[in-house]
C-alpha cells in the first residue's frame, strides 16, 4: 500500500494586535500568460498583482491564538483589489478571483459578485464575507487569479469548458484536457495570470494529537486528511519550557508511537509511520517538534513521512514519563468507542481480580470438519486449499471462517502462522458483569521466547502493547512492543512502563532492540 505527504511547517509566527490590520500584502505572480485578453473577460497582467485585506474578525497574536474550528469556522471580511504595477487600483478588471485559506480552508463566499468559493471585481474591487475552517497555526487568506468564469454547468449553450469546441485554439478541448479549464463549469478555456494575494497573518493554535485524530467528530478519522500539519507537542522554546508533553511510547521496525499525557480529551495517542526504525529516537523521549502528513491507513489514523526534534530522556534528569497502560475489561472490549479512543495507545489485559486471561483453546493446524467446520483445540486452520490466504466470499473457507469468527475461544491458525496473531479470552467476574467474557486478537511477533500454540487454554498474567485498528476486518490488534510486555506466568507481574521496553541509550546508538 502507498502512503504519500510531506511536512513542512513553520513554527509560531510574527506578533500582531488583535484588532485586525488594514495593511496589504503584495502577491507574486507566479506564472504569466501569453494569452492576453479573449472573449471579454478580464485578465491580469503579470506585471499586476492583487491585495487583500481583513476588513472584520479577530486575527489573533501570537501569544493568544484563535482556537482550532473545525466544524462553523471563523468568521472574516474580505476586500479584494486589483492593482496595476503601479500600485493604482485596475478599474478595467472585471474578472473573477478564487478565495482559499492556508492552512485552512473556507466556506462559500457571500457578498456581491460571490459564487461559491469565487468572487467577480467590479471595476477592479470587491467586498465579501467567509469563515476559516480547519486553519491552525499562521494561516493567511488568499485570492488567486486563476482565469475561472463559474457559470451554471447545465446553462444553454454550455459552459466554455463542456461545449466539446477548442475555443481559444490551443489544441485542446474543455476540462480537464485543456490546462485553461479549472472545471467543468468554467466560461473560458484561457488560463489565469496565478497573480495572487494574501491577508495578514491570521493566528490560530496548532493542533494537537487529539484534534489530528478527529476528536471534533468522534475521533473515528483524522481532521486534517492529506494535509501537512505542525502538531504541538506542548515545548514552548521561549520560555524552554513544556506545557505538556509528548512522549514516545514504543519504537516500531516502521515508526514509532507517541502520547500526549496531559490531555483530558482522550485520543491522545498516534503512530508515525517512518518507513523504518527512527534513528535515536527512544522510549521515554519526549518530542519538542512533530510535523508530518495525516491520514487514515484503512482505518488506522497515522503521520506519515514525520519529521521531528527531541528532547532525549536522561534518567538522570527526569523521570521516564510513558504512562501505564489502560487495562482492558469485556465491557470496553465490546465498546467501538472506548477501543477508538485508545488506538495507537498502551493497553493490557491483565489477570487481576475481578479480570482473567487466557489463550484461546481451539488453536491448532488441523482443518475443522464439514459440513460445520466446528474448531477444535488441534484443528483451527481455515486456508483449507493452502493457498496462503482465505477466501471470505466462497465455501468451504467462508463458513470456516466464520465458525471462528463465533467461536470465543477460536484462533484462525493461518493468521496465526502468517501474521503471528491470536486471541486472548478475557473473563470479568464481577458479580453482574455483562458481558462477562470477550476476546482480543494479539499480536507477539517481537517476542521470540512466547510459542501461543503451546499455552492455548492456559492462563497467563497479562499481555501488554499498542493497540492498532484495521477497518478491514472491523479489528482491533494489540501489539507487544517486546518480550517485556507477555508475562505468561500467572504469578508474576508486568513491569512498570518506566521499565517495560525501556533501553538506555549508549554512545552508539543504533536503535538496538527496540521493536
Amino acid at each position: 500500500m502507498s502512503r504519500a505527504g510531506r511536512s513542512a511547517s513553520k513554527r509560531g509566527g510574527a506578533r500582531a494586535p488583535r484588532a485586525v490590520r488594514r495593511a496589504l500584502f503584495t502577491g507574486l505572480a507566479l506564472v504569466a500568460t501569453a494569452a492576453g485578453c479573449s472573449g471579454g473577460y478580464g485578465r491580469l497582467r503579470a506585471t499586476s498583482h492583487i491585495t487583500v485585506a481583513l476588513t472584520s474578525g479577530d486575527v489573533g497574536t501570537g501569544d493568544a491564538r484563535l482556537p482550532l474550528d473545525l466544524t462553523q469556522g471563523t468568521p472574516f471580511s474580505v476586500h479584494v483589489e486589483a492593482h496595476n504595477g503601479d500600485g493604482s487600483v485596475d478599474t478595467t478588471f472585471n474578472g473573477w478571483v478564487r478565495l482559499s485559506s492556508k492552512p485552512g480552508a473556507i466556506t462559500p463566499v457571500e457578498g456581491p459578485g460571490a459564487s461559491g468559493r469565487n468572487v467577480h471585481l467590479d471595476n477592479g474591487r470587491a467586498d465579501v464575507s467567509t469563515r476559516v475552517l480547519g486553519a491552525y497555526g499562521d494561516s493567511r487568506i488568499w485570492a488567486e487569479d486563476l482565469g475561472y468564469v463559474p457559470v451554471d454547468p447545465t446553462r444553454s449553450p454550455p459552459p466554455a469548458c463542456a461545449d466539446g469546441r477548442d475555443n481559444n485554439g490551443d489544441g485542446t478541448i474543455d476540462y480537464p484536457n485543456d490546462p485553461g479549464c479549472a472545471y467543468p463549469n468554467d466560461d473560458t478555456e484561457e488560463i489565469g495570470s496565478y497573480v495572487a494575494g494574501t491577508t495578514d497573518v491570521i493566528h490560530f493554535v496548532y493542533p494537537r494529537v487529539a484534534d489530528v485524530r478527529g476528536i471534533a467528530q468522534g475521533g473515528g478519522a483524522t481532521s486534517f486528511p492529506h494535509d501537512q500539519v505542525q502538531i504541538d507537542t506542548g515545548y514552548r522554546p521561549a520560555e524552554n519550557k513544556f506545557a505538556f508533553s509528548l512522549v514516545v511510547t514504543r519504537i516500531a521496525a516502521d515508526g514509532f508511537y507517541v502520547t500526549d499525557l496531559d490531555d483530558p480529551r482522550g485520543f491522545t495517542s498516534i503512530f508515525a509511520y517512518n518507513f523504518s526504525a527512527p534513528p535515536r529516537l527512544r522510549v521515554c523521549d519526549r518530542l519538542t517538534g512533530l510535523n508530518a502528513t495525516a491520514s487514515d491507513f484503512f482505518g488506522f489514523t497515522e503521520l506519515g513521512f514525520p519529521t521531528w526534534q527531541t528532547e532525549e530522556w536522561d534518567p538522570r534528569v527526569r523521570p521516564c514519563l510513558v504512562p501505564e497502560p489502560f487495562v482492558l475489561s469485556p465491557a470496553s472490549l465490546n465498546d467501538t468507542s472506548v477501543k477508538l479512543n485508545k488506538e495507537s495507545a498502551l493497553v493490557r489485559v491483565v489477570s487481576s481480580d475481578p479480570y482473567s486471561v487466557h489463550v484461546g483453546s481451539h488453536f491448532g493446524k488441523g482443518f475443522p470438519s464439514p459440513p460445520g467446520f466446528t474448531p477444535t483445540e488441534t484443528a483451527s486452520n481455515c486456508d483449507i486449499n493452502n493457498d496462503g490466504k482465505i477466501d471470505f466470499y466462497h465455501d468451504p473457507e467462508m463458513s470456516c471462517s466464520a465458525a471462528c469468527d463465533s467461536d470465543p475461544e477460536c484462533s484462525e491458525y493461518s493468521n496465526f502462522a502468517g501474521r503471528s496473531e491470536f486471541f486472548l479470552v478475557v473473563h470479568d467476574g464481577s458479580p453482574g458483569a455483562f458481558p462477562t467474557d470477550a476476546k482480543v486478537q494479539v499480536n507477539a511477533s517481537t517476542a521470540a521466547l512466547i510459542d501461543p500454540l503451546a499455552l492455548r487454554g492456559k492462563p497467563i498474567k497479562a499481555f501488554t502493547g499498542t493497540f492498532r485498528y484495521f477497518s478491514g476486518g472491523s479489528q482491533f490488534t494489540i501489539e507487544a512492543r517486546c518480550q517485556d510486555d507477555i508475562v505468561v506466568d500467572p504469578a508474576a507481574q508486568p513491569l512498570t512502563s518506566d521499565k517495560a521496553c525501556v533501553y538506555p541509550r549508549t554512545a552508539s546508538d543504533q536503535n538496538n532492540a527496540s521493536n
